[in-house]
C-alpha cells in the first residue's frame, strides 16, 4: 500500500512521528511492515510505503493514523492486489 502526501520541511519530525505510530499499529496488528518513506528534496510530496499480505487488512490498521494526521488526512491511497490495483483519496 501507498499513500501519497503533501508536506512542508518543517514538518520533519511530524513525518518520523507519524512513521513511528504506523510501524507500531502495523506490527501490533502484525498486518505487515511498514517500509522506507520517501520524501522529496523540494519538501513538496512524499510518500509512506506498506507492505503486507492483505492491503484491506493494512489499510484498516492505519486508516485511524493516516485519518488523524493533518499530513495525511486527504491523501491519495493505492492499494494493490496483484496486478489490480485500487486508489482513492481519504476522507
Amino acid at each position: 500500500m501507498m499513500v501519497h502526501f503533501d508536506y512542508y520541511p518543517k514538518d520533519r519530525p511530524q513525518i518520523h512521528a507519524l512513521e513511528q505510530r504506523l510501524a507500531s499499529a502495523i506490527k501490533h496488528a502484525d498486518a505487515g511492515e511498514l517500509g522506507e518513506t520517501e520524501i522529496h528534496i523540494d519538501g513538496n510530496d512524499g510518500y509512506l510505503y506498506m507492505y503486507g499480505s492483505d492491503p484491506d487488512r493494512l489499510y484498516r490498521v492505519t486508516s485511524p493514523i493516516l485519518k488523524s494526521s493533518r499530513l495525511t488526512a486527504h491523501s491519495e491511497v493505492t492499494k494493490w492486489y496483484g496486478p489490480r490495483r485500487e486508489t482513492f483519496v481519504i476522507r
